[in-house]
């Protein structure tokens, strides 16, 4: 482990003719994915060093490095700035570095599970247990420091969160800054100028974000790069943005020139290793809406329809928390068949996008891919039951037409909607028998409610520039 504090003259000198800006990685990757198109046009136009920062530990550490998002990212990043499970700031050159700088083993990772359930799950309720908890968590932080002194380590410790010198912006979604693991970068960047997107796509204006009750100071320091009108309203009160800091800028992501990039980019060995003829899941992982029974049970069911009675094939792009070593992976092996790996089912580390472009239709557990499928026509069924749970199927719940508690996507009529078997062999049929007319219902809701932009990457790293410009000037 090295200190940085030494270096920290040197590099403000090396980037002082330099705009500095920092994507603010929280809640996890998913805020790269949305980004990654803004800041291959920034870097492309102005002499600019972006450095990716990730708060929570646990969203580094998740996340896999062999994916083509993973390793595209890599080309257009300066640096990582990153908290470890020791809670200290460090720097590595590059994601892979960073990654491999958080090191747990099973007896590290089922502590640190542990203690959060502890503190800050159910259990917190009870004093004791909260308390030991907050106890254990101290104690895993003394035994990284411990480690981290001993072994050497491609990080380096930082002394400050402004290592390169004064940061021009960041790059982040404001959705997410209340969480506590931004407790630091809130104080330290309150007057930083900050351009945000939601990182989770699809209807967010069903999402309880939208919904506070009273109307929140106003602030100056964010713009927000809206996806839909619908969203400028819950944008307005809930989080104090001004009418000139709102920019419809649709989707920057679902350009056909990045979609192009990406695909252009894909691991050309991973596609050949695709199946002929499949459908595409979107992974999700086990979570009170969404059980172990029930989704066992939606696995089966599209196991049954889709490679019995179909006999089409299955590919499973997982969930970067979805932990596939453990009960996820467990849930497929059992559902799918762990005999039928690579014979009827397999995972694939590439990009949706990729994935997507090559299946047939697309299956979720409820996500917000399914509004990155819609960009490239795919339609997807979105298989969740939540009937009978109390937390989802209440007063409050939002409905589909036949009654069903559902979630924001289907709710809106961007997915095909199935809380059962029967369901979902309806929509299959549909889809197989009249795919165009079926799609283009979609596709159409997709439309209405987001009215696509072309070079919607290039307009918002513009409209950056000339907003950092413009605060520079004054």
């Amino acid at each position: 482990m090295r200190f940085f504090m030494f270096m920290q003259p040197f590099l403000i000198e090396k980037n002082k003719n330099k705009q500095i800006f920092y994507l603010w990685c929280s809640p996890g990757f998913g805020v790269v994915d949305i980004w990654l198109p803004v800041v291959k046009n920034l870097k492309e136009s102005v002499n600019i060093e972006v450095y990716f920062v990730f708060p929570d530990k646990s969203s580094l550490y998740a996340v896999d490095a062999d994916s083509d998002l993973f390793k595209m990212a890599e080309q257009f990043l300066d640096g990582v700035i990153f908290k470890n499970y020791s809670d200290r700031w460090l720097f590595s050159q590059g994601l892979e570095l960073a990654k491999n700088s958080i090191k747990m083993n099973s007896i590290d990772r089922y502590l640190y599970t542990l203690a959060r359930r502890l503190h800050s799950g159910k259990l917190s309720k009870f004093f004791i247990l909260k308390s030991f908890g907050l106890l254990l968590s101290k104690v895993i932080v003394l035994m990284n420091l411990l480690k981290e002194n001993i072994f050497s380590t491609n990080a380096s410790v930082l002394t400050t969160l402004k290592p390169f010198g004064e940061v021009s912006g960041i790059l982040y979604d404001t959705l997410a800054e209340i969480k506590f693991v931004n407790s630091d970068l809130r104080n330290k960047f309150s007057n930083t100028p900050k351009f945000s997107m939601a990182h989770g796509l699809g209807a967010v204006w069903y999402m309880d974000y939208f919904f506070c009750k009273r109307q929140v100071a106003p602030r100056n320091d964010i713009v927000i790069y809206y996806a839909s009108q619908l969203e400028i309203n819950g944008y307005k009160k809930c989080y104090g943005v001004a009418d000139n800091n709102l920019y419809h800028a649709g989707i920057p992501r679902h350009d056909p020139d990045w979609i192009k990039y990406i695909n252009l980019h894909a691991n050309k060995d991973k596609v050949e290793d695709l199946f002929d003829d499949f459908i595409f899941i979107i992974g999700r992982p086990a979570s009170d809406y969404n059980t172990v029974e029930r989704k066992s049970k939606a696995l089966r069911d599209i196991s049954k329809v889709v490679c019995d009675q179909h006999g089409k094939k299955i590919v499973v792009k997982a969930h970067p928390k979805e932990r596939l070593d453990g009960i996820d992976g467990k849930i497929y092996m059992d559902s799918l068949g762990k005999e039928n790996y690579g014979i009827t089912w397999m995972y694939s580390s590439l990009h949706p996008f990729t994935i997507g472009n090559l299946s047939i239709f697309c299956v979720s557990f409820y996500s917000g891919v399914a509004s990155d499928m819609l960009a490239i026509n795919k339609p997807v069924i979105e298989y969740l039951d939540l009937r009978g749970i109390n937390k989802h199927d209440n007063k409050e719940s939002l409905r589909d037409s036949d009654g069903h508690p559902v979630f924001s996507e289907r709710h809106a009529g961007l997915v095909l909607g199935a809380s059962s078997l029967e369901q979902f062999s309806k929509h299959v049929h549909s889809i197989i028998n009249e795919y165009d007319s079926t799609v283009r219902l979609l596709h159409d809701k997709y439309e209405d409610y987001f009215s696509p932009i072309e070079n919607s990457p290039k307009y918002v790293a513009k409209d950056i520039i000339y907003r950092v410009s413009k605060r520079a000037k004054i």
